[in-house]
């Protein structure tokens, strides 16, 4: 039996304890709140955040040492989108619970997040004006005994084809929306990350090795016109070349959101992304084989409508596999590893990805 002096200590202490008990309980809820958020939007993965920030602050260093200037509008419209759809991933998330609506936004905002600075740090790259390779690849295309010039006569003689085939390469851009909407809607949230992954990796890879490989592409080099000028057939092809321009001679000023186009030529990003999203779809039911198949046309179209050497094609092709195998490779190598298993699949998710 506890002595009297220990008995009033007890009831003294058991206040204070009961306080104390109270307020770290007080406290854990919030932590636990912000726990539930920051997981919540950590997926694809916290490395792409990171990025996303590190090649914001360098464009930010860059563009003041250039004296190159933003257009304020479109790039605080893509800021407010990013953090609408983070909002949006987080209302999906904790609090209503619906992982599909969850995927698409957090996916969405994770896309727009790295793609923007990437495209900056692009068009930034072009300002080093190194010697265009134009003249390389089109030794390296005729040594693969390919005729550029000649396919483009071909192709110009079947302008039903070429439109066709410039049709199909502009459906590249939207089919990363159409492919973020059915990964989500179908719960195939493994795979969705995994895309928005493979993404980023390529399109950033794309970038540096276009800043050191910079071409204007087959219609300058050749010195061909165009049929017609200004065409769906031949846009996509030309639409870079008055940026490119000026980023090489220094005259650019302003750069706006909405003016960026893609610089590259070597290696194709459309063959990359045609690649990533044949592979991100075909396990899809009915649409997976048509996704292939539409994407085994761009990959064709890359020549005509996109401007591309043969030698850019087959760059593309051989990144995206190898990007794409690497990380098949490596996560075979974490499943087979000694005590480790197989990841487990998100909340939510009919696949690992």
């Amino acid at each position: 039996m506890p002595a009297r002096g220990t008995r009033r200590w007890l009831a003294d202490a058991a206040p204070v304890a009961g306080s104390f008990l109270v307020r770290s309980a007080t406290l854990a809820r919030p932590v636990a709140r912000i726990h539930r958020i920051s997981a919540a939007l950590a997926a694809p993965h916290p490395a792409l955040w990171g990025l996303a920030v590190a090649v914001a602050l360098l464009d930010a260093v860059w563009l003041r040492r250039s004296g190159i200037t933003l257009a304020p509008f479109g790039f605080g419209v893509a800021a407010a989108l990013v953090a609408a759809l983070l909002a949006l991933a987080v209302l999906f998330g904790p609090v209503l619970s619906e992982p599909k609506l969850r995927a698409m936004a957090l996916a969405s905002a994770c896309l727009i997040a790295v793609t923007v600075p990437i495209a900056v740090l692009h068009y930034l790259t072009a300002t080093w004006a190194l010697p265009l390779a134009d003249a390389r690849l089109a030794r390296a295309e005729a040594a693969l005994g390919f005729d550029w010039p000649a396919y483009l006569a071909a192709l110009q003689a079947q302008p039903r084809l070429a439109w066709w085939l410039a049709l199909a390469y502009h459906t590249s851009g939207p089919q990363v929306g159409l492919t973020v909407i059915v990964l989500g809607a179908t719960l195939r949230v493994g795979r969705l990350w995994a895309y928005v992954r493979l993404f980023a990796v390529l399109l950033l890879a794309v970038v540096l090795a276009a800043a050191l490989v910079p071409a204007a592409g087959p219609f300058v080099h050749y010195g061909l016109g165009t049929v017609p000028d200004g065409s769906i057939e031949t846009l996509g092809a030309l639409w870079h070349l008055d940026a490119l321009e000026h980023l090489r001679a220094g005259t650019l000023r302003t750069l706006a959101l909405e003016d960026i186009r893609g610089l590259v030529t070597f290696p194709s990003f459309h063959v990359c992304l045609a690649v990533l999203t044949a592979w991100a779809l075909a396990p899809v039911r009915v649409l997976g084989p048509l996704v292939i198949a539409l994407n085994a046309v761009i990959v064709v179209a890359t020549l005509g409508a996109g401007g591309h050497y043969l030698p850019d094609l087959l760059a593309g092709f051989a990144l995206s596999v190898t990007v794409i195998g690497g990380r098949a490779a490596l996560r075979g190598r974490r499943t087979h590893a000694p005590g480790l298993r197989p990841e487990p699949a998100p909340h939510g998710s009919r696949c690992p990805g």
